[in-house]
């Protein structure tokens, strides 16, 4: 009995450690990434700035870094760079922990931030699972024609299973999701601060 309360308590602390990795990591990463941006691109802008006015420019370097970061978007958006970029991905994606980080982390950022993508989170509902009911985020809807050719519409969720970057799609009747007024960044709120902010009122959308 003690054996098996030890390796209880073992496979717990695991998956929290797991969950916890998942989590953590894309967050630091991407805040490092930033950093590093920022202080490359401040650390040239400034000189630049006392060369040229005289005088260092504060918050120029977040300026810069801003303005690098969104034309990089726009840049491998479209055409060659885009193919190039798609080529990157999926050498990433051999790379066993590169591959997940980098996967779950633009799948996570693209859903969030890109409503015209394919895999993007549409927005926060609440979808009725058996015997429960489950906060998640609409990605897709379609129609189901059946043998007999009667047709019915269903939705995908998106069901965070861990914190926000792991989870299951299900695939569930119109009827049993629940639209919501609560936007997409609510929602994530929601999600990373396991429910403690919650709206005490949430509505429901027709």
């Amino acid at each position: 009995m003690n054996t098996l309360s030890h390796a209880s308590v073992s496979r717990s602390l695991r998956k929290l450690f797991l969950g916890g990795l998942v989590v953590t990591i894309p967050i630091v990463l991407t805040v490092n990434a930033l950093l590093f941006l920022f202080r490359l691109l401040d650390g040239l802008a400034q000189p630049l700035a006392q060369a040229v006015l005289g005088r260092t420019v504060p918050g120029i370097g977040v300026v810069i870094t801003l303005a690098v970061v969104l034309f990089a978007g726009f840049l491998f958006s479209f055409g060659p760079l885009k193919r190039l970029l798609d080529s990157a991905e999926q050498v990433l994606d051999a790379v066993p922990v590169v591959g997940l980080v980098y996967g779950t982390t633009k799948k996570v950022l693209s859903g969030i931030g890109r409503p015209g993508s394919e895999h993007a989170f549409q927005r926060f509902v609440l979808a009725r699972l058996p015997g429960r009911t489950t906060p998640g985020f609409l990605t897709g809807s379609f129609t189901l024609r059946e043998r007999d050719g009667q047709e019915r519409a269903l939705c995908t969720v998106y069901v965070p299973t861990n914190h926000l970057y792991v989870g299951d799609v299900v695939v569930l009747p119109a009827e049993d999701v629940i639209q919501t007024d609560l936007s997409v960044e609510d929602g994530v709120s929601l999600m990373l601060s396991a429910g403690a902010s919650v709206p005490r009122v949430v509505r429901q959308r027709t």
